[in-house]
């Protein structure tokens, strides 16, 4: 967020009232949500099991977490995603 303060304590009066125009005609809001549509379909993925570079059409995509709070992981085979499966598992259960 300071980022983003920053940016906008530096606009000209100009920039910052052309920039409230977006804002209030949810250009902003459409910009933010298609930047992250892109990052959560995008190509490249990283296994969270063992740290390999994998995509979407090659790896196995997982979908979990509470309503609400979904999480999307992408493993690179078979393997990492059985792991991955037995420690959610494993914590569900109460166990390590």
């Amino acid at each position: 967020m300071n980022k983003l303060k920053s940016l906008i304590e530096g606009l000209p009066l100009e920039e910052l009232q052309l920039l409230e125009l977006d804002y209030k005609a949810g250009n902003i809001e459409k910009l933010i949500n298609n930047k992250l549509k892109a990052f959560n379909e995008g190509g490249n993925k990283i296994c969270p099991v063992c740290h390999a570079e994998t995509s979407i059409d090659d790896g196995y995509a997982l979908t979990f977490g509470p309503k609400g709070f979904r999480k999307k992981a992408v493993f690179c085979a078979t393997d990492c995603l059985e792991y991955f499966l037995s420690k959610m598992r494993k914590q569900q259960n109460g166990t390590s």
